[in-house]
């Protein structure tokens, strides 16, 4: 029986942006993920992330860093210390000015069944200053048929660079995997890894899925079931790129079916948008050319919305273009627009995604021809004019279909009208003030009198 191993080191990965919800960006946050062998019991890989908001420089660092040091405990149920251990770490002046930027400190130790604390403890080298955080965590009284979930965003085989770590990993069966407690995804680095131990102590022939869930419970994403031969006990390890989603928080789910029986594991993670990158390439001195890393499906995932703002001249060029030709015509259109060419970044630009990303969000139509939000009516005249000042909603009117009125008071008044023919929540423009934007000329009989009075009375 191994009880209070546990090793444990700096792992230097910028989770920047968007902290979990209900923890503020200065939060301590604890993950666990455990995995079960018939010799060892319950093995816990445990990460948690340490803010840098949180710190304070060193005095008489000469060119600045923060300092802080670490103390981990892990408890039985009877309270008593099965293990503690303490280390220190040093971060560069310039990691402070990332908005949201962290390091990972990551620990792994072995329990018998039953439930244990894990207490995690930063203090603060120049403050002086403590911040807490505790989780508990159970060992498995009998063999289970799958590990938990672990998600990251760096997973690669152990064979690679010679079998060794490379800073920010840790090994897993035959894997390095660079620890995060909750993995953040950036529009350049939009893979997500997943790892997964399955043990059904039987040879088994299953299959394996995967669904992305927003924090309402909305699948976005899902996999085609993969068919997976499984001997006594097997790993399930995957990247699944996800360009092109929007910046929030999201639940990766994979579901491990069996012929007699299903198991599904859950973990959470978070979506950054440009500006994130934009702040990262500014605290390393470095350019802010969002473009550069990008493969040619993200490149053509950002070329897509364009057709809102393209001039004449700028239509028909980019698809003949070669992946460096693709970059360089991101780089000369956004250039054309930026408002502020002296500063880093582009204002113009980061809006203009955002407001693609919250269109995908909110006017995705569903059917079969399952339409991104941004390229629906909806989605356009969000993109276009931003949010609407008022909303006129009927998705039930008597014996008219779900129709919705869009006000906008800002300069000169501008409505735009959206019926629902089909009646699956797949809105059309039938009517606008705006003169660039096309109408129906059976608006009226569509939406019928009492309608139309409702309308034009908004």
């Amino acid at each position: 029986m191994r009880r209070g191993l546990l090793t444990a080191g700096l792992i230097p990965v910028l989770v920047t942006g968007l902290a979990p919800v209900q923890q503020g960006s200065d939060a301590l946050v604890l993950s666990t993920a455990r995995f079960y062998s018939a010799r060892q019991g319950t093995t816990v890989e445990a990460a948690c992330r340490v803010p840098f908001e949180s710190l304070e420089l060193v005095e008489g660092g000469g060119s600045g860093f923060a300092a802080y040091r670490v103390t981990v405990i892990v408890r039985d149920s009877m309270g008593l210390s099965l293990t503690r251990q303490s280390w220190a770490q040093q971060v560069p002046a310039r990691m402070l000015t990332i908005p949201g930027a962290s390091a990972v400190e990551q620990f792994s130790f072995a329990v018998p069944a039953g439930r244990y604390a894990v207490e995690f403890a930063v203090t603060d080298s120049a403050s002086g200053r403590i911040s807490r955080v505790s989780g508990s965590v159970a060992g498995f009284g009998s063999p289970p048929l799958a590990s938990d979930l672990l998600l990251s965003t760096g997973i690669r085989p152990a064979g690679d660079s010679g079998g060794v770590e490379e800073a920010g990993e840790f090994r897993r069966g035959g894997f390095f995997i660079t620890a995060q407690p909750v993995p953040v995804l950036t529009p350049s680095q939009a893979t997500l890894f997943y790892y997964l131990e399955l043990y059904p102590g039987r040879p088994a022939e299953a299959s394996l899925l995967t669904r992305v869930r927003t924090t309402e419970g909305r699948e976005v994403i899902a996999t085609a079931p993969q068919p997976v031969s499984v001997h006594d006990a097997g790993v399930a390890a995957n990247g699944l790129n996800l360009t092109g989603l929007p910046p929030g928080q999201y639940t990766l789910d994979v579901e491990f079916a069996l012929p007699d029986t299903t198991v599904t594991r859950s973990a959470g993670f978070v979506m950054v948008g440009f500006d994130t990158e934009v702040a990262i390439a500014e605290a390393f001195g470095q350019s802010a050319d969002v473009f550069a890393p990008l493969t040619e499906d993200q490149l053509d995932t950002l070329y897509r919305p364009l057709v809102y703002l393209m001039e004449a001249g700028e239509k028909g060029i980019y698809e003949g273009l070669s992946v460096d030709g693709k970059r360089n015509y991101l780089r000369q259109f956004w250039g054309r627009r930026d408002p502020s060419p002296n500063t880093t970044g582009n204002e113009f630009q980061d809006q203009f995604y955002r407001l693609i990303a919250r269109a995908t969000d909110l006017y995705r139509e569903g059917g079969a021809a399952d339409v991104p939000g941004w390229r629906t009516d909806r989605g356009r005249i969000f993109v276009k004019f931003g949010e609407p000042d008022e909303m006129l909603r009927r998705p039930q009117s008597g014996s008219t279909n779900p129709y919705e009125a869009w006000k906008y008071t800002r300069g000169r008044l501008r409505k735009f009208v959206f019926y629902d023919e089909t009646g699956l929540g797949n809105y059309a423009l039938i009517w606008s003030n705006e003169t660039t934007e096309p109408g129906r000329a059976n608006w009226r009989d569509l939406l019928g009198a009492e309608g139309v009075q409702d309308v034009e009375r908004f």
